[in-house]
Formats: structure tokens, sequence, C-alpha cells
């Protein structure tokens, strides 16, 4: 009997464990897209010599987007550009709020519409793969002593 509810604890722990797993990657997603739109934005500042409300207009774009570029176009509009501060570190909370909608919208389009997931898409395979082999090599050394 005691072996019985066991088994049934860790099947429950493995799927809680897994959906942590999956929140934390999407968070640490939502922090890499963040982290490379910003550093679009300060390098069109130091390197263009631009202020940056010009900087922030100048990186609407989002082609790599493709049919889900609209959402990402309209939360930059509406989180960074719309109430652009004067600090970079409220620019980065800005742009971090903006990519986290955009993110959770075309997530949500993408299940709604039986589209291939965002967990699918190449863009975040190819971050979680990054993840994965950086998490692996930092933990290299570790591995090797306890052999």
């Amino acid at each position: 009997m005691n072996e019985i509810r066991r088994k049934k604890r860790s099947k429950k722990g493995g799927k809680s464990k897994n959906k942590e797993f999956m929140d934390a990657a999407l968070d640490a997603f939502i922090r890499d897209q963040s982290l490379k739109k910003w550093r679009e934005v300060d390098g069109l500042t130091e390197g263009a010599d631009i202020d940056s409300l010009e900087a922030v207009k100048s990186s609407t774009e989002f082609f790599e987007k493709g049919p889900y570029s609209k959402i990402w176009v309209r939360w930059w509009k509406q989180d960074v550009i719309d109430h652009l501060p004067g600090s970079n570190e409220h620019l980065f909370g800005r742009i971090e709020n903006a990519v986290r909608g955009a993110v959770l919208e075309e997530r949500e389009l993408r299940k709604n519409e039986a589209d291939a997931l965002l967990e699918d898409s190449l863009e975040y395979k190819a971050f979680i793969a990054r993840q994965m082999e950086h998490l692996l090599f930092e933990a290299g050394g570790d591995i090797e002593e306890d052999i």
C-alpha cells in the first residue's frame, strides 16, 4: 500500500517539476528576447548617436516574428513607445513588459489556431538548445569531479 502511494506521489511530483521547468524556460525565453531588443535599442542610441525615442521607434520592426509581428508591434507601441521613460533601467522594464505581453499573446494565438506551439518554434528550440549547452558546459567540471 505504501509503495503504491509513493508511486503516485512521484508521478505527481514529476508533472509538477515539468511544469516548473516549462515555466522557468518560458520566463528565460522572455528575458532573452527582452535583452536582445534592449541591446538593439542601446546599440542604436550609442552607435547611431540618436536619442532614446528615435532608437525605440527604429526598433519597431519584428519581421522575424512572421505572421505574429503585428502582435509584437502593437505591444511595442503600447508599452514602450507610448510610455518612453527617461532612464535605461526603466526602458528595460518597459521592453520586458512588451515582450512578455507579446510572447504570451502569440502563445495563446498559436494554441487557438492549432498552429505550431511557441515551444515548437525554431527560435524557442534554438534558445533552449543554447541554454542547455551552456548549462552542460558549466556543469562539466562538476560532472568530471563526480566520476
